[in-house]
């Protein structure tokens, strides 16, 4: 197995595992995987369209109900009001990526708010 193959060689590696449903969190907690990460909700075939922040974070709701391993949160935390979301309801830490590393979007994201500010004064 290759979990045991990296813990023999490298003994003082954590390893997270990517998941994107709730049973893969399940099979990556059974291979002995030290945490898991939401990273891939949203960005298979079997979860497009869906994003983490959904339904007042559903999907992280399950993951953290299902394992008791670490579970990182990551993907569409975009704001810190998420970020904070996620860590009250029990996520180990928080990936924001994108959030805070991609300066058009962040640009795009500030000039939508003052534009819809300015029409609804208008």
């Amino acid at each position: 197995m290759l979990v045991t193959r990296i813990r023999t060689r490298y003994p003082s590696v954590l390893l997270m595992a990517d998941i994107a449903t709730v049973d893969e969190a399940v099979t990556a907690q059974a291979l002995g995987f030290d945490c898991v990460g939401t990273t891939l909700y949203g960005y298979t075939a079997q979860t497009v369209g869906h994003a983490l922040p959904d339904d007042d974070c559903q999907f992280l709701k399950a993951v953290l109900a299902a394992v008791t391993v670490p579970v990182v949160a990551e993907g569409n935390v975009d704001t810190p009001e998420r970020a904070a979301r996620c860590l009250a309801l029990g996520a180990h830490m928080v990936v924001v990526g994108g959030a805070i590393t991609r300066p058009q979007q962040i640009t795009e994201r500030f000039m939508a708010a003052i534009d819809a500010q300015s029409t609804d004064r208008a």
